[in-house]
């Protein structure tokens, strides 16, 4: 009877502590994902920039 209950008790606590390291998990992902879009966002943003500045300069060399 006590090896039915403790196996019980164990397999809830595996349970719960799998769904914590799941749900822990899933947070990890989107806060890695969002970083990741903002990284990207930026990178587009400087490449942009950088872009805009060639321009400019072959634009200034081409008056010269």
């Amino acid at each position: 009877m006590y090896a039915f209950v403790f196996v019980c008790l164990l397999s809830l606590f595996q349970y719960v502590n799998s769904k914590n390291i799941f749900d822990t998990y899933q947070e990890k992902m989107t806060k890695h994902i969002e970083r990741e879009q903002v990284l990207k966002d930026s990178i587009q943003h400087l490449n942009k920039q950088l872009m805009d500045l060639k321009n400019q300069l072959e634009t200034k060399q081409d008056i010269k």
